[in-house]
């Protein structure tokens, strides 16, 4: 009371008190992070780190924010109502930010390092704020040995709810579980404040006695909610109707609403607040609150938004002077800041009605943007609350008439500028649906998603049936990747997160989990289903790497899938790299470790022999190609699992001839052309007809990784269906290594479902898969070898027919790179002469036809990919591991 009465004589500019000024700016940034939360936890922005930060909206906002603020308020009471000044208070919302900052800080470092399993933000933030709670309590308690009361014992009793719920968190309770706990402590702290000021009627003992009676019972309901949920919830919602209803009833609020000015304001709030509270039990009391709708988010967004924010914002005028010192004066623009937390609120319930995303993240947005705002508003009032206050006391002084026109003028301006900013958006609209005709939806069907179009099941007979699927991940795929149900049935998936990041499920009607946290599960009704459709995750590229589900409906009319993510118009056949990945694993590698130099016939001369064989190839479960290949005569490939593509890799010294018998046992011409030696065109390369051969000679003059390939038009073609090898021609000057390895980059052009390479993905240069040694992924399921501190050597060939390759192994750096007949670094005396000893390479470049080899040495055991830089590329197949042990 002294620092109010010094504050009105003063103008109403005090010193505004640091240390109460920090902390009511920590809340706030706690405030701020709890919004950004909400925004992330809704899919509505998509921050590109991986700190978990939406698992944390719900303690940012109870704990961090409002519970700090409740924290310094009370703080700032209790010692100006005692002789003594005690400041022990403010431990209270000292330990809320410190809780803030230190989950914050444990959430950045387990995410960018290998934390140990002890280092747990509930651990980190859940100990500050539950000692927090328990300050706030001590308070309580003090405050009720100075004035007994039973609004101060429903206070106490909010509190130790409040310490509750945190030390449930910190012992490793679900959030979803402990959120009603979370958010009765504030709402039974405001029961209890409104009791307090609104005394004059709220005064009668016996009303005083059941509303504390009432408050007893809802949180005695908490502990059945969370444990017995299917009757906790209705009890836990009667119990607060109950409660709500007797606030209400006796509130002062229902005559103030009608006033102006800030008592109009505050009971306008007040009516609004208690409204919500009770959609809220009634939700509780009746609505069902699996995860396949949105009626659970709803009730716990009607009281925390709904309730508890809209009291706030009601008393927000009453609270901040008093820990500020300096006057906060009603203005209109607090109304803005309720308008968009009431109209999110109905959105949201809208979207939980029709359970219709779009709406339901529309509503998460107002109800950020309301919040935010009010927040902003009680900055801008806090710093011209003496100019507010100057401003009105001017208009007060001014005759009434004129002031009366001033605000019919005002009144007539808004509505005019109202109604003609509605017509704009009514015709915008229009005019933006006949430019776009497929924005406007009829009723029953649903906007087209992803290129996905879902035909109509509106003319389907119920058959009042719900089929349940249960969905996992395994990498990059849903598992299974496949639904059946019966035409008519009511689809419900329960989708568990068991991969290593977050991930949605989204269906072509729009139905959709939202985004799902690593561990946990979600329900979503897809609904009920008369056609085949397609569900896939949304996240930035997780679908291109193969997150897509497809429900088949029998008896119902089969729609046919006909735009890929590109957006052609033939249906595309290309298996994911999930599927890839399995089928590597299943299937024997081809090997990729180089065979040592032999004295093969008479001295100098390599003779090999080569069947050209077409046959099908496994490329993925339920799909296969045709390919056409070089086999080794004595090491055919008619049996077993290893790569039909890409013929074996010959070798040889400078000076070698090569005598290279090609049978061609195919079923139309092929040829051959070896790089590794000169040779006329029209006799060597000419095409063999099936059922001949040819004997193919040449001499290998100088050293390197040589390409062949099968020279028959179309060239392209013959390369992209298997008709590749490598040649590798030593002159003996390359130092032993510990091991070496070929690896032959090469490109899928997929065609229809055990056919030969599309032609037409071919001239577009536009691969479905890219593979090392004939097989995509196949060095991921089958690691490269090499021990820790040994030198390795690489040859690299990229065999196109039209890709580049960027060789590179992460975590490595090469120290010598040979390429096209010469070093780019290392390779000994006069190559690379400046700074030899500290120059490295990230990279080998090639284009197609161009090889090279790199050497490293690794020092630490791991696994270490293997990639072409070109990333697109290496995400479709062309990537491997070195295991260093």
């Amino acid at each position: 009371m002294h620092n109010d009465q010094k504050m009105r004589k003063s103008g109403g500019r005090m010193a505004l008190p640091r240390s109460r000024t920090v902390l009511l700016i920590g809340a706030g940034l706690a405030a701020l992070l709890g919004l950004v939360a909400a925004l992330i936890r809704s899919d509505l922005i998509h921050p590109s780190g991986r700190v978990p930060l939406a698992d944390l909206h719900g303690m940012l906002m109870v704990y961090g924010f409002l519970g700090a603020a409740i924290g310094l308020e009370r703080a700032v009471a209790y010692r100006s109502g005692g002789s003594s000044k005690p400041s022990w208070g403010f431990l209270a919302p000292a330990l809320g930010l410190l809780g803030s900052l230190l989950c914050l800080l444990t959430l950045i470092v387990s995410s960018r390092a290998a934390a140990p399993a002890w280092v747990r933000v509930e651990l980190f933030g859940g100990i500050p704020w539950t000692l927090s709670m328990l300050v706030l309590t001590a308070m309580y308690l003090a405050i009720w040995r100075r004035q007994p009361s039973a609004e101060v014992l429903i206070q106490v009793l909010g509190s130790l709810v409040g310490l509750v719920g945190a030390a449930g968190w910190v012992a490793g309770l679900d959030a979803a579980v402990l959120a009603p706990t979370w958010l009765f402590f504030l709402v039974l702290t405001i029961v209890g404040e409104r009791v307090e000021l609104a005394r004059a009627v709220f005064s009668d003992i016996l009303l005083e006695s059941g509303i504390l009676g009432l408050s007893l019972l809802t949180a005695l309901m908490l502990p059945v909610q969370a444990m017995a949920p299917s009757v906790g919830y209705p009890l836990l919602g009667l119990s607060l109707c109950l409660l709500l209803l007797v606030m209400a009833s006796h509130d002062v609020a229902k005559g103030t609403f009608r006033h102006g000015g800030l008592p109009g304001f505050m009971g306008t709030c007040m009516l609004s607040a208690y409204a919500w509270g009770l959609l809220a039990a009634f939700i509780w009391m009746a609505a069902p609150l699996d995860s396949s709708t949105y009626w659970g988010d709803m009730a716990l967004h009607a009281l925390a938004v709904g309730f508890i924010m809209t009291m706030v914002i009601a008393h927000v005028c009453m609270i901040v002077p008093s820990v500020i010192r300096r006057p906060l004066p009603f203005h209109p623009l607090l109304w803005g800041a309720w308008a968009l937390m009431q109209v999110g609120l109905l959105i949201r319930l809208l979207g939980a009605i029709r359970l219709y995303t779009p709406l339901w993240k529309a509503g998460n947005l107002l109800n950020v943007l309301g919040i935010l705002s009010m927040m902003l508003t009680v900055v801008y009032l806090a710093a011209h609350g003496k100019q507010v206050l100057a401003s009105k006391r001017y208009r007060r002084c001014q005759p009434e008439d004129s002031q009366n026109e001033r605000v019919g003028t005002l009144a007539l301006r808004t509505d005019l500028i109202a109604t003609s900013a509605t017509v704009l958006v009514l015709v915008a609209a229009v005019v933006l649906m006949a430019l776009r005709p497929t924005l406007a939806v009829s009723v029953g069907a649903a906007p087209s998603v992803g290129g996905v179009h879902e035909a109509s099941s509106k003319s389907v007979q119920p058959t009042g049936h719900t089929s349940r699927a249960s969905i996992r991940v395994r990498g990059m795929a849903f598992v299974p990747d496949v639904i059946n149900i019966e035409a008519g049935d009511r689809l419900v998936v329960d989708f568990q997160n068991t991969g290593d990041q977050r991930h949605d499920l989204v269906f072509a009607n729009g139905k959709s989990t939202g985004s799902v946290p690593v561990g946990q599960s979600v329900s979503v009704d897809v609904g009920v289903l008369g056609d085949d459709t397609l569900g896939w995750c949304s996240l930035a590229g997780h679908r291109q790497m193969g997150m897509e589900l497809k429900v088949q409906v029998k008896g119902g009319t089969t729609t046919e899938q006909v735009q890929s993510s590109a957006g052609r118009a033939a249906q595309s056949h290309s298996p994911s790299a999930a599927k890839l990945k399995s089928q590597a694993e299943k299937s024997d590698p081809a090997e990729a470790a180089l065979a040592p130099l032999d004295n093969q016939g008479r001295a100098g001369t390599r003779k090999y022999t080569l069947d050209v064989k077409e046959r099908k190839e496994q490329v993925a479960a339920g799909f296969e190609r045709t390919v056409w290949s070089f086999d080794d005569a004595s090491d055919s490939r008619d049996k077993g699992s290893r790569p039909l593509a890409q013929g074996p890799v010959l070798r040889g010294r400078v000076g070698d001839t090569f005598e290279v018998t090609i049978r061609n046992k195919g079923s139309m011409s092929h040829s051959i052309d070896f790089h590794a030696g000169p040779a006329v065109p029209q006799t060597m390369m000419r095409n063999i007809e099936p059922g001949k051969e040819l004997l193919y000679t040449f001499t290998a003059d100088r050293a390197g990784i040589w390409m062949y390939h099968c020279s028959s038009d179309p060239m392209s073609n013959h390369i992209a269906n298997g008709m590749y090898g490598a040649v590798v021609v030593d002159d003996g000057t390359l130092p032993p290594v510990a091991a070496e390895y070929v690896l032959v980059q090469s490109e899928i052009y997929l065609g229809p479902n055990g056919g030969t390479a599309d032609a037409e993905k071919v001239a577009a240069m536009n691969p479905d898969i890219m593979t090392f040694n004939g097989r995509a992924f196949q060095y991921d399921a089958h690691p490269l070898k090499l021990e820790k501190g040994q030198r390795v050597r690489i040859w690299v060939l990229d065999a196109g027919p039209n890709q580049p390759l960027s060789f590179h192994i992460v975590g490595t750096q090469f120290d010598t790179v040979w390429t096209e007949g010469r070093y780019l670094i290392g390779g000994g005396a006069g190559v690379n002469p400046a700074g030899a000893s500290s120059a490295g390479t990230q990279v080998l470049p090639l284009l197609p036809a161009q090889g090279g080899f790199v050497e490293l040495k690794v020092d630490q055991p791991g696994d270490y990919s293997i990639v072409n830089h070109v990333m697109s590329l290496a995400e479709k197949g062309a990537h491997g591991i070195l295991r260093v042990s």
